[in-house]
């Protein structure tokens, strides 16, 4: 198998993508551009720390990982299936936010650099059939729901960051 297609493909790429929106994203939001913004918690959320914002990456990166190991061990390449459609599905949230901002959003590099990657893994994996439906459903539920539950958390690990940064 080549190690493009292996299971542990798709955390490496999640996590070279989130490198980007780690190291620019508190920078991107000091800009004057971003400042100027009437609705900027749609960009990220209410977070503008990267160590805040760290953790949030580091928990879907857990995640992640589980999912790996548990394909692996279990030789499931319909859940791999899931879990890399809904990450490439993410890809149209930067190129949404590319639009609206009308320029640069941290992630759409990385996003646009793996387009390709996500589609060989994709083909690769593609079945369609009713369970690949039933576990894409689920995934899409469990990782946009997870995705708005950290957004709410992070600002809140944010507070607590900067409070143990001043005592």
């Amino acid at each position: 198998m080549s190690i493009l297609f292996h299971f542990w493909s798709l955390p490496i790429l999640f996590l070279l993508h989130d490198f980007e929106e780690i190291i620019v994203m508190p920078l991107w939001k000091k800009r004057k551009k971003f400042q100027n913004l009437k609705n900027q918690n749609q960009y990220f959320g209410a977070t503008t720390n990267g160590s805040a914002f760290s953790v949030g990456v580091l928990e879907e990166f857990i995640i992640l990982l589980i999912v790996s190991a548990i394909c692996q061990l279990c030789h499931n390449q319909t859940l791999y299936l899931s879990f890399c459609i809904a990450y490439t599905f993410h890809f149209l949230i930067h190129y949404k936010m590319c639009y609206q901002f009308k320029g640069y959003v941290p992630g759409v590099v990385t996003v646009t650099l793996q387009i390709p990657i996500m589609f060989l893994l994709i083909s690769h994996y593609w079945q369609w059939n009713f369970k690949m439906l039933v576990y894409f459903v689920i995934t899409m539920i469990i990782v946009y729901t997870n995705l708005y539950v950290m957004h709410q958390i992070m600002p809140k690990i944010q507070v607590a960051f900067e409070r143990y940064m001043k005592g």
